[in-house]
């Protein structure tokens, strides 16, 4: 039991991982970096997600939102339980939030970004998670 909802915390996260890279070279795509940028130059990150329009950021701002839902609705449907979306969804929520310091962000977007990591969710763990089977009728006594 533990083991498999570990696995299912694991497939979670790398199902969001790709799909967040996935939006991310999106963004780059629509507004790319200029030449020369180092991306180890943590200065130059900054001043680039500083100077992003809109686009590129609901593009990854759909990205993280697509992705926490097919990460926690696998997490669910592996772990055969909830939980373990929750654990997926906690996670997230850390990294965002360091994230949200280490590379300043607009407001809107850092609160937009958690609203979406819980209702994902919660939406996908409720589609995922069986309906409970009903019990079988006692016969009169």
């Amino acid at each position: 039991m533990i083991l498999r909802r570990l696995s299912a915390v694991l497939l979670g996260l790398v199902v969001v991982v790709a799909i967040v890279q996935l939006a991310e070279v999106g963004a780059h795509q629509i507004y790319p970096p200029p030449p020369g940028m180092s991306m180890k130059d943590m200065n130059a990150i900054k001043a680039y997600v500083a100077s992003m329009p809109m686009p590129p950021m609901l593009l990854v701002l759909a990205g993280r939102l697509v992705g926490t839902f097919l990460g926690t609705w696998a997490a669910v449907k592996v772990g055969r339980s909830p939980i373990p979306a929750y654990v997926v969804v906690a996670l997230l929520f850390c990294g965002g939030i360091a994230s949200a310091i280490i590379i300043p962000q607009p407001i809107w977007f850092s609160i937009a970004l958690f609203v979406s990591y819980i209702a994902a969710a919660i939406i996908a763990a409720r589609l995922a998670t069986p309906p409970p089977t009903a019990a079988p009728a006692q016969p009169p006594a």
